[in-house]
Parts: structure tokens; C-alpha cells; sequence
């Protein structure tokens, strides 16, 4: 048996790989592209000119990180057979508390303490600043997957008054958590304080806070965006942040990454902006290559996979 694996995986990761299952040769795609040819696995977001190369021997596909847009964005891989699984839920506990970083960055105004700091003011009480809390705020969280989930336990402890929506979520009231399906979107938008999109990018997710639903935000909300670009129209976004009928916004993701030097973001008022970093801790690649590793084993032993993903609907 024959694995190949991306550029994700290290030479000390595949080492590691080694010497846990012997029985598996395994090779560096990046270095030798043509032993694809032999792979009957591959691990890591596969291109699409890579994928040109396998032959009817691939079986599966095993994305190291959560999202699969690339990997769907190839038809011949999602109209074949081949399994593709990705690690979702490694990244959850970290991409929650990046968001929370996000949200009380806002609201506690930390990056004009920041300036301050550079300046060496000290403003007695914060200048005057319209300090705000998380405290009874409304928060709406859009996917609640792995990450949806983690960001609404830690909103629970802040005693926020939570809302999730989700595509597969039955309706549901829990103690300070309610849970709708995805077409209550519009009418929850209106009585929302935060927003925080968190769904995968998927070709019905592409778009989906549009111009209109950003307009329909009451004055005053914020957005926070951690799951991928090209959901928020940032566009919209940006315009309410300049006339001031947003409190704020936090971004993680953009429709163009990396993010270029003349892009609008860089100069809109009372946006926090950090570079697709929200998942980056020293224990995320650990907690994916658990996951990565126990499916090499069921792989090996002919056992179902983990994360077996849906490639029509895209996570």
C-alpha cells in the first residue's frame, strides 16, 4: 500500500508517519509528483493538477485542515468514488477563543489602548472611550458545527443570549442557547448584536451575508468572520464601518488571501483584522495529525473513516 502525501506534511510528520505503519510506503508528492500515480491514499488539499495524475488505485483523500473547497473544486475527484475526509473539530477550541479575542478587542477598545501605548498617553479611565461588554448581548452564530459549538459553550459562560443556525440543525431551546435551521437567517439578522459567521465555504454558503443582510444588521451590531472569505460581502461591510451604523467587525478570513497592500480593509475604521490565524496554536497540528492518524490506521485495517465528508454539499 502506497500513500502520498502534500506539502502539509513535514518530514518530521512523515517520519513519524513511517514509523508508526510500516506496512505503508510512504511519499512526498511535492518532491516526486508522479508516485501519485501508485498512491492508493493521499493526504493533504490535493491540486487539482496533482489529482490529473492518480490513476483508479485512489481510494481516499484526507484534507489535514477542516476546509475541502479546493478539494471539491475539482468535478472529477467528486464525481469518482474516492472518500474524502478532512480533521474537523482539531481546530474548534482554538478558532473559538480567536474569536472571542476578536469580540473583546471590540468591545473593551483595545486597539486605541494600543496606539496609546505606542504613544505613551496614559488617559486616566480610558479617554472617555464608550467601553462596552459581551453581557447580555445577542449573539448569532451562523454554522454550528465543531467550531459554532465551541464559540457558544464559551458565549454561554460570558451570559450571552445565544442563537445558532445551522442547515442540519433540528430546532431546539437549551438553557440559554437556541438552535433554528438556516432559513430563520433573515428575521434572526435584525434583533442581532454580533454576528459571527461560521459555516464552511460551500457554493450555497458563497455570498451568503450579501449586502442585504448586512444592511438588515441593526445599528450598532458588530460582525465577526472566522470560517472562510467570499461569505461576508466585505464590500458592504466595509460602508457600514465608514458611515458608523456598525459598532465594529473582526475578520480572520478574506475573499483575497493574502490580503493585498492597496486592499479598502486596510483603511476602514473600527475593523480588527488578523491573517487567517485563527486556528494557530502549537497543539492544532497535534490534534490534526491524531485525527490523521487514526485514519491511516482504519485505512490500513479496512475500518470506516473518520470525518467522511459530503462532496456535493461541501463539508
Amino acid at each position: 500500500m502506497q500513500i502520498a502525501v502534500g506539502k502539509e506534511v513535514d518530514d518530521s510528520r512523515l517520519a513519524a508517519m513511517q514509523a508508526a505503519f510500516p506496512e505503508v510506503t510512504f511519499a512526498s508528492a511535492e518532491k516526486d509528483p508522479d508516485c501519485v500515480r501508485d498512491a492508493d491514499a493521499y493526504i493533504g488539499r490535493i491540486p487539482a493538477e496533482i489529482h490529473a495524475r492518480c490513476t483508479d488505485r485512489l481510494r481516499w483523500v484526507h484534507a489535514t485542515g477542516a476546509g475541502i473547497e479546493t478539494i471539491i473544486a475539482i468535478p472529477e475527484l467528486v464525481a469518482s468514488d474516492v472518500v474524502v475526509t478532512n480533521t474537523r473539530g482539531a481546530h474548534a477550541p482554538f478558532v473559538a477563543e480567536h474569536t472571542f479575542a476578536l469580540m473583546l478587542a471590540l468591545t473593551r477598545r483595545l486597539s486605541e489602548f494600543a496606539r496609546d501605548k505606542q504613544d505613551h498617553h496614559y488617559h486616566a479611565y480610558g479617554r472617555g472611550l464608550p467601553l462596552d461588554s459581551l453581557y447580555g448581548k445577542r449573539l448569532l452564530i451562523v454554522g454550528m458545527g465543531n467550531i459554532g459549538r465551541a464559540i457558544a459553550n464559551r458565549a454561554l459562560a460570558f451570559e450571552m443570549d445565544v442563537v445558532g443556525l445551522d442547515v442540519m440543525a433540528p430546532e431546539q431551546i437549551m438553557d440559554g442557547l437556541t438552535v433554528l435551521p438556516m432559513e430563520h437567517l433573515d428575521t434572526e439578522l435584525e434583533t442581532t448584536d454580533i454576528l459571527v459567521v461560521a459555516v464552511p465555504l460551500t457554493a450555497e454558503t458563497t455570498n451568503l451575508i450579501d449586502a442585504s443582510r448586512i444592511d438588515a444588521l441593526k445599528p450598532g451590531a458588530m460582525v465577526i468572520g472566522i470560517s472562510r472569505g467570499n461569505i461576508i460581502d466585505e464590500a458592504a461591510l466595509a460602508k457600514r464601518l465608514h458611515d458608523g451604523t456598525l459598532a465594529g467587525a473582526g475578520l480572520d478570513v478574506y475573499a483575497e488571501e493574502p490580503l493585498p497592500p492597496d486592499h479598502m480593509l486596510w483603511d476602514t475604521p473600527r475593523l480588527v483584522m488578523t491573517p487567517h490565524c485563527a486556528p494557530g496554536t502549537p497543539l492544532t497540528r497535534d490534534r490534526e495529525f491524531e485525527i490523521t492518524h487514526e485514519n491511516i490506521r482504519r485505512f490500513v485495517a479496512g475500518e470506516p473513516l473518520l470525518n467522511v465528508c459530503d462532496k456535493v454539499a461541501g463539508f
